[in-house]
Order: C-alpha cells, then sequence, then structure tokens
C-alpha cells in the first residue's frame, strides 16, 4: 500500500457542500435503475476529513475523491462513463474487484470512486469479513463509518 501524503483538510462547510454536490451528481448518473440495491459513500468526505494532498499527491491526485459503493443484483452493466480502476483491489478474487473511477466528476477536480458489489456477494461471510477489513460498510452493523444514499 502506497503511503499517503500530508492533506490540508477543507474546512468542514465546503467538504459538505462539495460531499453533498458528489451524492447528487452521482445519484443522478446512476438512477433510475432497478438493478440498483443500495448506494453508500464512505471515505474520507463521511470522516471529515477531505482535502488536498502535499505534492506529488496520492494515487495520482492532488485531492481527496469521493468513495461510493453501490450494491447490485447480479447481472447489473457498470455504465461505461466509468473507468477501470487497478488500485481498488480489497478482495483475493480479482473478479470481485468492480472499482471504477471517474476523473474530475465533480468541478472538474475531484474524482469519484466507484466499487460496485453484486448480490451474490453481499451476503457471503468471507467477503462481508474482507469488505469491512478494507472499509467497505457490508451491512447495517457495520462499524465502518457512511452515508446511505439510496436504499432500494
Amino acid at each position: 500500500m502506497k503511503t499517503r501524503p500530508n492533506k490540508k483538510v477543507f474546512p468542514s462547510e465546503e467538504q459538505i457542500r462539495l460531499r453533498d454536490l458528489a451524492i447528487e451528481k452521482i445519484k443522478s448518473n446512476l438512477l433510475p435503475n432497478n438493478k440498483i440495491i443500495k448506494i453508500i459513500l464512505i471515505g474520507s468526505s463521511v470522516r471529515d476529513n477531505f482535502g488536498q494532498y502535499e505534492a506529488p499527491g496520492f494515487r495520482g491526485n492532488l485531492f481527496s475523491d469521493f468513495d461510493f459503493i453501490v450494491f447490485v443484483e447480479n447481472d447489473y452493466l457498470i455504465p461505461n462513463w466509468l473507468n477501470k480502476e487497478p488500485d481498488g483491489k480489497p478482495f483475493p478474487e480479482e473478479k470481485l474487484n468492480l472499482a471504477y473511477r471517474n476523473k474530475g466528476f465533480i468541478e472538474n477536480k475531484y474524482d469519484v470512486e466507484v466499487f460496485f458489489i453484486r448480490k451474490k456477494s453481499m451476503n457471503n461471510s468471507k467477503i462481508q469479513a474482507l469488505g469491512e477489513q478494507a472499509g467497505i460498510s457490508m451491512s447495517d452493523t457495520s462499524k465502518n463509518k457512511h452515508i446511505i444514499i439510496y436504499l432500494r
């Protein structure tokens, strides 16, 4: 895992403004869709430490990104406005690592990372444990901080 450089955290009001913008934009790009079960937001924008990294940045970005987890039906087709993210690998089986990115998604500056979890994996206790360990809120009892932004 790459070491993250120091980050200057944005003021709370700016974090909330950007987070609300990201939530509305992801919802308008993904919904309505009856194949989407739930969408949650995790990461720095939920933990109130969203901001700007010192140069050279982290994973090629100078800013934090927005991390959405989208739980979907098994036959859901991932939209083509997202590009496969090679660094999103919390699971040992590659076919489970459905991490995608859209660079500059918010204000042409902040990336969005969208991680898809198919229904067949949602209730698998082994996958749930691996997801929780990676910071992904896999259940209602998750200790990982998250915001539910859509629930079917």
